[in-house]
Protein backbone atom coordinates (compact mmCIF):
# COMPACT_ATOMS: atom_id res chain seq x y z
CA UNK A 1 0.00 0.00 0.00
CA UNK A 2 3.02 2.41 1.08
CA UNK A 3 4.63 1.92 -2.81
CA UNK A 4 1.16 2.16 -4.19
CA UNK A 5 0.91 5.72 -2.51
CA UNK A 6 4.60 6.85 -3.00
CA UNK A 7 4.30 5.92 -7.01
CA UNK A 8 0.83 8.03 -6.89
CA UNK A 9 2.61 11.02 -5.74
CA UNK A 10 5.31 10.36 -8.24
CA UNK A 11 3.12 10.44 -10.99
CA UNK A 12 0.97 13.73 -9.50
CA UNK A 13 4.51 15.23 -9.49
CA UNK A 14 5.91 14.17 -12.81
CA UNK A 15 2.43 15.35 -14.41
CA UNK A 16 1.17 18.25 -12.86
CA UNK A 17 -3.03 18.36 -13.19
CA UNK A 18 -3.34 21.82 -14.35
CA UNK A 19 -1.06 20.49 -17.21
CA UNK A 20 -3.76 18.59 -18.97
CA UNK A 21 -5.63 19.17 -21.84
CA UNK A 22 -9.07 17.40 -22.23
CA UNK A 23 -12.21 17.70 -24.26
CA UNK A 24 -14.65 19.70 -22.75
CA UNK A 25 -18.14 19.03 -22.68
CA UNK A 26 -19.21 22.95 -23.07
CA UNK A 27 -16.55 24.15 -25.81
CA UNK A 28 -15.92 27.77 -26.06
CA UNK A 29 -16.25 29.82 -29.24
CA UNK A 30 -16.39 32.94 -30.08
CA UNK A 31 -18.16 34.63 -33.05
CA UNK A 32 -17.28 37.58 -35.03
CA UNK A 33 -19.28 39.67 -36.84
CA UNK A 34 -19.47 43.42 -38.55
CA UNK A 35 -22.32 44.88 -39.34
CA UNK A 36 -21.68 48.19 -41.17
CA UNK A 37 -19.01 49.66 -39.51
CA UNK A 38 -19.81 48.01 -36.52
CA UNK A 39 -17.53 44.58 -35.16
CA UNK A 40 -19.50 42.52 -33.20
CA UNK A 41 -18.46 40.11 -30.96
CA UNK A 42 -19.70 37.03 -28.92
CA UNK A 43 -17.84 34.53 -26.95
CA UNK A 44 -20.12 31.83 -25.04
CA UNK A 45 -20.02 27.97 -24.07
CA UNK A 46 -21.77 25.07 -25.87
CA UNK A 47 -23.45 22.86 -24.02
CA UNK A 48 -25.06 20.07 -25.91
CA UNK A 49 -28.46 18.01 -24.85
CA UNK A 50 -27.21 14.94 -24.68
CA UNK A 51 -30.90 13.54 -24.84
CA UNK A 52 -32.01 15.77 -21.84
CA UNK A 53 -35.62 18.55 -21.75
CA UNK A 54 -33.30 21.75 -21.51
CA UNK A 55 -35.97 24.37 -21.46
CA UNK A 56 -38.02 24.20 -18.40
CA UNK A 57 -36.23 21.36 -16.74
CA UNK A 58 -32.62 21.58 -17.50
CA UNK A 59 -32.67 25.41 -17.79
CA UNK A 60 -35.67 26.54 -15.41
CA UNK A 61 -38.19 29.53 -16.55
CA UNK A 62 -38.33 32.21 -15.37
CA UNK A 63 -34.99 32.01 -13.70
CA UNK A 64 -31.79 34.12 -14.36
CA UNK A 65 -29.44 31.96 -16.75
CA UNK A 66 -25.69 32.46 -17.44
CA UNK A 67 -27.00 31.31 -21.31
CA UNK A 68 -24.97 28.79 -22.26
CA UNK A 69 -22.45 26.96 -19.81
CA UNK A 70 -19.33 28.00 -17.45
CA UNK A 71 -18.10 31.78 -17.65
CA UNK A 72 -20.70 34.25 -18.81
CA UNK A 73 -21.69 35.22 -22.50
CA UNK A 74 -19.29 38.54 -23.33
CA UNK A 75 -20.72 40.22 -25.81
CA UNK A 76 -18.71 43.45 -27.51
CA UNK A 77 -19.25 46.01 -29.72
CA UNK A 78 -17.13 48.16 -31.37
CA UNK A 79 -19.51 51.42 -32.14
CA UNK A 80 -23.11 52.36 -30.14
CA UNK A 81 -25.51 50.17 -31.21
CA UNK A 82 -29.50 49.80 -30.71
CA UNK A 83 -30.74 46.39 -28.86
CA UNK A 84 -33.63 45.31 -29.61
CA UNK A 85 -34.40 49.32 -29.88
CA UNK A 86 -32.62 50.01 -26.73
CA UNK A 87 -29.36 52.85 -27.20
CA UNK A 88 -26.64 51.33 -25.91
CA UNK A 89 -23.11 52.76 -25.94
CA UNK A 90 -20.08 50.82 -27.54
CA UNK A 91 -18.15 48.63 -25.03
CA UNK A 92 -18.23 44.61 -23.48
CA UNK A 93 -21.14 43.50 -21.95
CA UNK A 94 -22.12 39.98 -20.31
CA UNK A 95 -25.24 38.56 -21.82
CA UNK A 96 -27.58 36.92 -19.45
CA UNK A 97 -31.02 35.33 -20.06
CA UNK A 98 -34.34 34.67 -18.34
CA UNK A 99 -36.00 31.92 -20.45
CA UNK A 100 -39.70 31.69 -20.46
CA UNK A 101 -42.10 29.13 -22.01
CA UNK A 102 -43.27 31.95 -24.75
CA UNK A 103 -40.53 35.06 -24.22
CA UNK A 104 -36.92 35.87 -22.81
CA UNK A 105 -35.87 38.45 -21.16
CA UNK A 106 -32.82 39.41 -22.61
CA UNK A 107 -30.21 41.44 -20.54
CA UNK A 108 -27.02 42.76 -20.73
CA UNK A 109 -24.80 43.81 -17.79
CA UNK A 110 -21.80 45.00 -16.81
CA UNK A 111 -20.81 42.04 -14.78
CA UNK A 112 -18.25 40.55 -17.48
CA UNK A 113 -16.41 38.28 -15.05
CA UNK A 114 -18.62 35.94 -13.28
CA UNK A 115 -18.44 32.50 -13.55
CA UNK A 116 -21.91 31.63 -14.97
CA UNK A 117 -24.61 33.92 -13.43
CA UNK A 118 -23.19 33.22 -9.66
CA UNK A 119 -22.64 36.79 -8.36
CA UNK A 120 -25.36 38.39 -10.66
CA UNK A 121 -27.45 40.95 -9.58
CA UNK A 122 -30.07 43.39 -11.27
CA UNK A 123 -28.02 46.68 -9.91
CA UNK A 124 -25.53 46.39 -12.58
CA UNK A 125 -28.05 45.63 -15.97
CA UNK A 126 -27.32 48.12 -18.61
CA UNK A 127 -30.76 47.48 -19.69
CA UNK A 128 -33.41 44.48 -19.86
CA UNK A 129 -35.55 43.47 -23.13
CA UNK A 130 -38.12 40.65 -23.92
CA UNK A 131 -38.98 39.06 -27.80
CA UNK A 132 -40.82 36.35 -28.14
CA UNK A 133 -39.82 32.47 -27.96
CA UNK A 134 -40.65 30.87 -30.74
CA UNK A 135 -39.92 27.00 -32.28
CA UNK A 136 -37.38 26.38 -34.55
CA UNK A 137 -35.03 23.07 -36.14
CA UNK A 138 -33.38 20.86 -33.78
CA UNK A 139 -29.80 22.37 -32.85
CA UNK A 140 -28.24 19.63 -30.14
CA UNK A 141 -25.35 22.28 -29.27
CA UNK A 142 -26.54 25.86 -27.88
CA UNK A 143 -25.38 28.48 -30.40
CA UNK A 144 -25.19 32.16 -31.06
CA UNK A 145 -24.53 34.13 -33.67
CA UNK A 146 -25.81 36.60 -36.22
CA UNK A 147 -28.59 36.19 -38.78
CA UNK A 148 -30.64 38.58 -41.36
CA UNK A 149 -27.83 40.77 -41.95
CA UNK A 150 -27.46 44.42 -43.63
CA UNK A 151 -25.91 47.88 -43.63
CA UNK A 152 -27.94 49.09 -40.76
CA UNK A 153 -28.63 46.01 -38.82
CA UNK A 154 -29.08 42.26 -37.93
CA UNK A 155 -30.57 39.74 -35.53
CA UNK A 156 -28.39 37.98 -32.57
CA UNK A 157 -29.92 34.32 -32.89
CA UNK A 158 -29.48 32.08 -29.63
CA UNK A 159 -30.95 28.27 -30.46
CA UNK A 160 -31.04 25.68 -28.35
CA UNK A 161 -32.93 22.12 -28.78
CA UNK A 162 -36.39 23.39 -30.38
CA UNK A 163 -36.22 26.71 -28.83
CA UNK A 164 -35.20 29.83 -31.04
CA UNK A 165 -34.85 33.69 -29.88
CA UNK A 166 -33.62 36.99 -31.83
CA UNK A 167 -32.85 39.79 -30.93
CA UNK A 168 -32.60 43.20 -33.18
CA UNK A 169 -29.52 44.62 -33.30
CA UNK A 170 -29.19 48.26 -34.98
CA UNK A 171 -25.88 50.72 -36.14
CA UNK A 172 -26.00 53.72 -37.48
CA UNK A 173 -23.61 53.26 -41.07
CA UNK A 174 -24.36 56.68 -41.88
CA UNK A 175 -22.76 58.55 -39.08
CA UNK A 176 -20.54 56.08 -39.00
CA UNK A 177 -19.21 56.79 -42.23
CA UNK A 178 -19.61 60.23 -41.69
CA UNK A 179 -16.98 60.07 -39.24
CA UNK A 180 -14.70 58.75 -41.23
CA UNK A 181 -15.17 61.34 -44.22
CA UNK A 182 -14.22 63.96 -41.21
CA UNK A 183 -11.64 62.33 -39.88
CA UNK A 184 -10.05 61.17 -43.90
CA UNK A 185 -10.54 65.09 -44.47
CA UNK A 186 -9.06 66.39 -41.21
CA UNK A 187 -5.76 63.90 -42.00
CA UNK A 188 -5.38 65.48 -45.92
CA UNK A 189 -5.67 68.98 -44.73
CA UNK A 190 -3.15 68.61 -41.85
CA UNK A 191 -1.22 66.28 -44.76
CA UNK A 192 -0.90 69.15 -46.81
CA UNK A 193 -0.66 71.28 -44.35
CA UNK A 194 2.55 69.85 -43.04
CA UNK A 195 4.27 68.83 -47.02
CA UNK A 196 4.23 72.76 -47.46
CA UNK A 197 5.84 73.53 -44.29
CA UNK A 198 8.49 71.29 -45.44
CA UNK A 199 8.81 72.15 -48.91
CA UNK A 200 9.35 75.54 -47.56
CA UNK A 201 11.86 74.88 -45.30
CA UNK A 202 13.82 72.73 -48.06
CA UNK A 203 13.52 76.67 -50.29
CA UNK A 204 10.95 74.95 -52.97
CA UNK A 205 9.04 78.14 -52.48
CA UNK A 206 6.75 77.34 -55.70
CA UNK A 207 5.73 73.90 -54.62
CA UNK A 208 4.92 74.90 -51.08
CA UNK A 209 2.57 77.98 -52.20
CA UNK A 210 0.33 75.15 -54.62
CA UNK A 211 0.71 72.46 -51.94
CA UNK A 212 -0.58 75.18 -48.92
CA UNK A 213 -3.08 75.99 -51.75
CA UNK A 214 -4.89 72.63 -51.78
CA UNK A 215 -4.58 72.47 -47.79
CA UNK A 216 -7.36 75.88 -47.80
CA UNK A 217 -9.20 74.45 -51.07
CA UNK A 218 -9.77 71.87 -48.04
CA UNK A 219 -10.22 73.95 -44.64
CA UNK A 220 -10.58 77.59 -46.03
CA UNK A 221 -12.02 78.84 -42.51
CA UNK A 222 -9.42 77.42 -40.27
CA UNK A 223 -6.32 80.41 -39.22
CA UNK A 224 -4.13 78.71 -38.81
CA UNK A 225 -3.48 77.17 -42.47
CA UNK A 226 -3.73 80.67 -43.42
CA UNK A 227 -0.85 81.31 -41.24
CA UNK A 228 1.29 78.85 -42.84
CA UNK A 229 0.48 80.01 -45.83
CA UNK A 230 1.80 83.53 -44.31
CA UNK A 231 4.84 82.13 -43.38
CA UNK A 232 5.51 80.48 -46.83
CA UNK A 233 4.93 83.59 -48.48
CA UNK A 234 7.51 85.51 -46.26
CA UNK A 235 10.08 82.80 -47.18
CA UNK A 236 9.01 83.35 -50.51
CA UNK A 237 10.33 86.70 -50.28
CA UNK A 238 6.35 87.97 -50.73
CA UNK A 239 6.68 90.50 -47.89
CA UNK A 240 3.95 92.63 -48.65
CA UNK A 241 1.42 89.66 -49.35
CA UNK A 242 2.96 87.68 -46.30
CA UNK A 243 1.64 90.33 -44.07
CA UNK A 244 -1.72 90.69 -45.40
CA UNK A 245 -2.65 87.04 -45.10
CA UNK A 246 -1.03 87.07 -41.44
CA UNK A 247 -3.55 89.49 -40.20
CA UNK A 248 -5.87 87.67 -42.37
CA UNK A 249 -5.04 84.21 -40.15
CA UNK A 250 -5.13 86.62 -37.06
CA UNK A 251 -8.56 87.98 -37.63
CA UNK A 252 -9.81 84.38 -38.33
CA UNK A 253 -10.14 83.75 -34.86
CA UNK A 254 -6.22 82.72 -33.47
CA UNK A 255 -6.60 81.94 -29.58
CA UNK A 256 -4.62 84.76 -27.39
CA UNK A 257 -1.87 82.31 -26.55
CA UNK A 258 -0.83 81.75 -29.74
CA UNK A 259 -1.28 85.65 -31.11
CA UNK A 260 1.02 87.60 -29.13
CA UNK A 261 3.72 85.74 -30.88
CA UNK A 262 2.87 85.81 -33.90
CA UNK A 263 1.69 89.10 -33.92
CA UNK A 264 5.21 90.24 -32.64
CA UNK A 265 7.00 87.49 -35.52
CA UNK A 266 4.98 89.46 -38.61
CA UNK A 267 6.36 93.20 -36.99
CA UNK A 268 9.92 91.07 -37.20
CA UNK A 269 9.04 91.14 -41.83
CA UNK A 270 8.83 94.69 -42.14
Amino acid sequence: MKKWILGAALIAVAFPMNAQELPQPSPTSTVDQRIGLTDFSITYSRPATRGRAIFGDLVPYDEVWRTGANACVKFNASTDFTFNGNAVSAGEYALFTIPGENEWTIILSTQTNLWGNTGYTQESDVLRTTVPATTGDFDESFTMGFKALSTTGGELVLEWANTEVSVNLGVDSDGESGKNVEKALSDAKRAYRNAANYYSGQGDHEKALATIEIALQLNPDYWYTNWVKAKILYAAGDTKAALKQGKKAMDMGAPDSYRAGYEKEMKGWK
